[in-house]
Order: C-alpha cells, then structure tokens, then sequence
C-alpha cells in the first residue's frame, strides 16, 4: 500500500475526527440515536469516551499504515499510555474492527448538510451537500483499501442482517437531511423530495472517488440531477 501524505486525500477526509489541538476528538452522537450515560464513575478512559479518542486516533493511521499500524502508534497519537489501548480493546484485531465500524458512521455529513443554509439557491445546497458526501464515502473507500480484509463498505444489502440493519440506519439519515434540502422546493419538483433525496445519495455515493480524475465534478453531478442529459436546444 502507498503511503498517505500528511496532508493528502487521506488526512483531509479524516481532518474532523482532530481538534485544532492535533489531540483527538470523539464522534459526535448520530441525530436521533440516545447518546449512552457515562459511567457514574471510574477513570476517565471509560468504556464510552475511552473507546472513542482511541479509535479517533487510530483511523489516520489505518489510512496511512494500513493493518500493520501498532498499539504503541495509536496510544501516542490518543495521548495514552500503550496499556490503556489494550484495556479498551482486546487484541488489535479488535481495534481495527471498531475502526470499520466508526468510519460508516455517518454523524459527520448528517450534521454537515443539516447545516447548509436552506435559503439558498437549490442547485448551491446540492452542490454543498455532494462535497460532504463524497468526503465521507472517501473516508469509506481509504480504509478499504487499507484494510482489505476488513473494508468497510458502502452500505448495501450485503453483509449479515445486524451490519445490513446498520447500514441502512446510516443512509436514512443520509436521506433524511438531503430531503430536508430538497423541501423549500417541493412544488416544484418533479419528483417527491424523499425520491430525489434518495436518486441524489445514490448517484454521488457511486461516483465517489476511487482516483485521479475518476468522478464528474461536483457542480455537473447536481447539473445532471437538476437539469437532466439532454443540452437544451
């Protein structure tokens, strides 16, 4: 596997998982979904907050080294001493699974197109949203190809029904915040916002980028949905 740039495709996609400090900063909770109480009370590397700095910490570093990232990288990046890394996680099997796991959440790009300024132009919110979505299918795509034999993939109807049930959760969250773009317009729209919500994800989660000049660029991807294949006569 090539090594990822310090500041190269990898590092941006996975520049929110960092305060500005470099130190790093848990998930935000997923809209909707309960947030589990913390403990009542214990060392400050509970099983909750604990987890998520370590797995924060981790995922750049998967980018980068792929599985043969060690404890000892991790529990530098994290702040933490070598042993906390094991207390929180068995073995780093365990760890580079939890590290899957986190980069499907979907948190981020929910909270991100939930923030696009609804009165603004339609084809401006598209445009806004396709980035934060190809951000984070490309976040996706470089921890599969770091981790082969554990890729995360994008959510599909395969898998067993738990992974399958997850995946799901995560794209109708997806759909929920896209249609809430496509809302202002509804009586304009040819379609129901819910149905185009859900062409638009699939057409940019498609062609999220695997490669140098790859995908279209975002504005003709929102061109295509907005004002179909055929130039105007």
């Amino acid at each position: 596997m090539s090594p990822v740039a310090p500041n190269g495709p990898a590092e941006k996609a996975l520049r929110p998982l960092w305060t500005a400090g470099g130190r790093p900063n848990p998930p935000p909770p997923l809209a909707g979904r309960p947030t589990p109480a913390p403990a009542s009370s214990g060392p400050e590397t509970t099983p909750h907050s604990g987890h998520a700095v370590i797995v924060a910490a981790a995922l750049p570093l998967v980018v980068r080294h792929g599985t043969s990232v060690t404890t000892s990288m991790v529990a530098r990046a994290a702040g933490v001493p070598t042993a906390a890394v094991f207390t929180a996680f068995p073995d780093k099997a365990t760890l580079l699974e939890a590290c899957a796991a986190a980069a499907l959440r979907a948190d981020e790009a929910v909270a991100a197109l939930s923030a696009i300024d609804p009165t603004q132009p339609l084809e401006t919110r598209l445009t806004s949203a396709a980035a934060h979505l190809r951000s984070y299918a490309t976040r996706l795509l470089l921890l599969a190809d770091a981790m082969p034999s554990r890729r995360p993939r994008l959510p599909g109807p395969t898998g067993n029904i738990d992974e399958h049930a997850r995946h799901e959760e995560e794209l109708a969250s997806l759909r929920e915040a896209l249609t809430a773009l496509f809302a202002p317009e509804r009586e304009l729209l040819r379609m129901p916002p819910e149905r185009l919500a859900r062409v638009f994800l699939s057409m940019v989660l498609s062609d999220a980028p695997s490669g140098p000049a790859q995908s279209l660029p975002t504005e003709e991807l929102v061109s295509l949905l907005l004002w179909g294949s055929l130039a105007p006569p």
